[in-house]
């Protein structure tokens, strides 16, 4: 006959779907409990980064079920000395012993039979919402990815955690778009949340900036929306404006300037610089002088006068251009976590 505690594991794997870690467990507990149970730790992969671990009480083969009040004494006494959800394990239970287990709220395994364990429920119920969630998201908001790249830019921190006040720094964005940025990078597991003694929710990068730009890359979209042709009256250079497109690239690579200048700027400011009169929007092909692209976000450059290299990068990869795909080389060796 299997072992009580292998057959806990295979039981759990039949209705999980999935494969668990069991080891064995030496927990400080008074010697009466040494006498009565085997203790295992039984390890569950929860979709992320961490595992709901489970204290495995084990009945010995020859050993009767303790009774409800008994029990519960020996739980607490386990409680004490561990972080982990304690759950006892037996093989011979009555269908009155498990309906009383579960009105005493005492966790429980009886292999083949039924097992009672609302923490585990509950961590998988979150598990899954997040998968389900990673699953639904098919691009990070314009606001999540320039917090993303912020980050990138400014090097991600030494310290073990932080907050999403750091991922919002200077950017300016309200807290509910804030809010919505971080579950979407906490779905992909570009962020993950952290345990920490602080108040307040802590969370650590999932890896090097290279890393975590190439999870988040294949979410990260162009953050031109729009690009119109212009004539322009005084050369708009103005906050919230910079070159953009091949302009800018020619700034950081080799590459020659275009004839026709791209600027770049966001809806906000376009409908400025057009009730200035800065420019016209020109619908004639013939008759465009330069070009404005509409950004869904500013530039994260220092310098804000120029697109900063990634956005530019993502706005301009998929150029068929060889000539521009030559030089989107030579400006990811400038950022070395675009490579």
């Amino acid at each position: 006959m299997p072992n009580l505690h292998n057959e806990a594991k295979t039981y759990i794997e039949s209705v999980l779907g999935m494969k668990v870690r069991l080891e064995r467990a030496h927990p400080r507990v008074p010697f009466n409990i040494r006498d009565i149970y085997r203790t295992y730790e039984l390890s569950i992969p929860m979709g992320h980064h961490s595992a709901l671990t489970l204290m495995l009480l084990v009945s010995r083969e020859d050993a009767d079920y303790p009774g409800v009040v008994r029990l519960k004494k020996h739980v607490e006494l386990v409680r004490k000395v561990t972080q982990h959800v304690v759950v006892f394990v037996c093989r011979s239970m009555t269908a009155q012993d498990r309906r009383s287990l579960i009105t005493h709220q005492i966790n429980f395994i009886q292999p083949g039979f039924q097992m009672f364990i609302p923490e585990m429920a509950l961590d998988l119920r979150e598990s899954f919402r997040q998968r389900r969630e990673k699953s639904e998201v098919t691009a990070l908001l314009p606001a999540a990815q320039a917090m993303l790249l912020s980050c990138l830019y400014a090097g991600i921190p030494d310290e073990t955690y932080f907050t999403t006040n750091a991922l919002l720094g200077d950017l300016g964005y309200s807290r509910v778009t804030l809010s919505k940025a971080v579950d979407q990078l906490t779905s992909l597991e570009v962020i993950i949340p952290a345990k920490s003694e602080l108040h307040w929710k802590t969370y650590t990068f999932s890896g090097s900036p290279a890393e975590v730009f190439q999870k988040a890359k294949q979410f990260l979209r162009s953050p031109v929306k729009k690009r119109v042709g212009i004539t322009r009256n005084t050369i708009p250079m103005a906050p919230g404006v910079c070159l953009a497109g091949e302009t800018a690239l020619a700034k950081y690579t080799m590459l020659a300037e275009p004839k026709q200048s791209v600027w770049g700027m966001t809806k906000k400011v376009f409908d400025n610089m057009l009730a200035l009169e800065a420019f016209e929007v020109i619908e004639s092909v013939d008759a465009i002088e330069e070009w404005v692209e509409i950004w869904t976000y500013p530039s994260l450059a220092q310098r804000q006068c120029i697109a900063d290299a990634a956005s530019l990068f993502l706005s301009l990869e998929d150029n068929p251009d060889e000539r521009i795909q030559i030089a989107l080389d030579e400006l990811k060796e400038k950022v070395k976590w675009l490579a």
